[in-house]
């Protein structure tokens, strides 16, 4: 089955909010278990997002990742580069939806062009991501149901 587009509606236990996003059949079923809206943010999530961005070398990096991170091996591409940097493991499911969602539209305020952000839960952990949206690179496979042993949402531009 094809990926899609998941949208979740205002006042459901699942997001306060609507957002469209990409999601594969593991994540949909982690969301149809999904108790809490998510809507609050940890300190610490949050002060990643007061902290904002940096931009080097044609990479947007989470400042709070930034600092002391090491260059990019030169085998990795920029978009390879953002990911690497750019990741951060939360417990919750509904805390991880809810920093991406603020996360994507810190992004669209500070930046032009078009920005992913990525969540994977494994039913333990999310990882949450983002990288600039680039011609010829890219993190994750189109197909998001080949990912068999996660649950992956998607908060694109497209």
């Amino acid at each position: 089955m094809p990926c899609r587009i998941f949208r979740f509606v205002p006042g459901s236990y699942l997001w306060h909010y609507q957002r469209e996003m990409k999601t594969n059949q593991n994540m949909r079923r982690f969301l149809g278990q999904l108790k809490t809206d998510g809507s609050a943010l940890s300190p610490e999530l949050s002060s990643v997002l007061d902290a904002g961005f940096v931009e080097e070398k044609g990479c947007v990096l989470l400042a709070s990742k930034a600092r002391g991170s090491t260059s990019a091996p030169a085998t990795e591409d920029e978009t390879g580069y953002e990911c690497f940097i750019n990741h951060l493991h939360v417990e919750d499911l509904g805390e991880a939806l809810e920093f991406a969602r603020l996360l994507h539209k810190a992004l669209a305020d500070a930046f032009t062009g078009s920005f992913v952000v990525i969540v994977a839960y494994d039913g333990r952990e999310a990882t949450v991501r983002f990288h600039r949206l680039r011609a010829d690179q890219t993190w994750l496979s189109e197909n998001l149901e080949g990912y068999l042993d996660e649950g992956i949402a998607v908060l694109d531009s497209n």
